[in-house]
């Protein structure tokens, strides 16, 4: 898979410090990149002070480290799986070392870009999103009380922004030493654009800006103006996006996905 990527956070205005966290591989050797493909995550830590940077920090770069380690499984799946569950067992342990990092937490947002595949996983309010043909859809769920009221129907979701539970998150990395990730997988085409982003851009961007800010410009400048938009309003919080276009797939593994799922069309049919 080609694809060209770019990544940016800020602190924000108000906020001392920066909890979010980045980060990406794109493997240089080829037997990796074909087996592996390429890595890109984003967390924003909770905790307060130094907690949440840490827990951020070490849940993408423990991801990152462990989904590529030998010692993992080949297979993209539960590589990923593996990659997440360890970050949490090492996130909660650390919390039950250091006092002063204890009930720390983050979100996790992985996304794996292999063979003709998206690998999300995914805990907390963080986002990704794929603009597709002009169409923005969000491709996960939040793990918050507002999202389950809204899921559940008893909160309209233009009344979101305004609720008092809005900020209070149901799934965390690293609280619990037992994690309900989201695990998924999308099929790519090439023309597609991926954006992983902390809640601090999807709370201050509507959809229909940011399939604008994503359309017809490079990574780099779609982070640029995502970030200086958030800032320009006066974002209270801290601001990450990670911006991923896909130029071209693998295309015998695109054919696969195409007959698998014909086949599995045929299969229900049957049934």
């Amino acid at each position: 898979m080609l694809v060209t990527a770019a990544a940016q956070t800020n602190k924000g205005r108000v906020r001392a410090n920066n909890e979010d966290a980045v980060g990406s591989v794109e493997p240089t050797d080829p037997t990796a990149r074909e087996r592996k493909g390429c890595l890109f995550a984003v967390a924003d830590g909770l905790g307060g002070m130094n907690a949440g940077e840490v827990a951020s920090a070490t849940a993408v770069q423990t991801v990152l480290d462990e989904y590529y380690a030998p010692s993992n499984h080949h297979r993209v799946e539960p590589a990923l799986r593996h990659a997440v569950h360890l970050a949490n067992l090492r996130i909660h342990d650390l919390a039950q070392k250091n006092v002063e990092q204890r009930g720390m937490g983050t979100t996790l947002t992985a996304l794996a870009l292999a063979g003709a595949t998206a690998y999300v996983a995914h805990v907390g309010d963080s986002r990704l999103y794929r603009l597709r043909r002009g169409q923005l859809a969000q491709l996960t769920q939040d793990h918050s009380e507002v999202a389950e009221l809204i899921r559940m129907r008893v909160v309209k979701p233009e009344m979101a922004a305004q609720h008092p539970a809005r900020n209070v998150l149901t799934r965390t990395v690293g609280h619990n030493l037992m994690l309900r990730p989201d695990f998924a997988r999308e099929p790519v085409l090439p023309g597609d654009t991926f954006l992983l982003c902390t809640d601090g851009v999807w709370s201050e961007v509507q959809d229909e800006e940011l399939a604008s800010l994503l359309t017809d410009n490079a990574p780099e400048d779609a982070c640029r103006w995502i970030l200086e938009l958030c800032l320009e309003r006066e974002c209270g919080d801290n601001i990450s996006a990670a911006v991923i276009q896909v130029a071209d797939v693998d295309h015998a593994a695109q054919e696969q996905h195409h007959r698998q799922t014909f086949l599995g069309n045929i299969m229900g049919r049957l049934r």
